[in-house]
């Protein structure tokens, strides 16, 4: 898929989404508001990486570096049973 299909899929997906809670977003308080942008920013992200198909950290590494261990351990103790 080249870049400036992924830039389409992004930006149905965008304007979708806008649509749906744009009275939502009218209703809302200041602080909703900022929460909502706060949900934006990592959005955002992932957007810019499924854009230019880079190989930056994402959610999935997170996840990896923080629960991996973990996981290794009960997937090794489940093993030994």
């Amino acid at each position: 898929m080249s870049m400036a299909e992924r830039a389409i899929v992004l930006l149905l997906t965008g304007i979708a989404l806008f649509v749906v809670n744009v009275s939502r977003i009218r209703r809302s308080s200041r602080r909703e508001r900022w929460v909502l942008a706060l949900y934006g920013v990592p959005a955002l992200y992932l957007s810019v990486m499924y854009l230019t198909e880079s190989d930056w950290l994402n959610l999935h590494d997170l996840a990896n570096q923080s629960l991996g261990r973990i996981a290794r351990l009960l997937v090794k103790w489940f093993e030994q049973t």
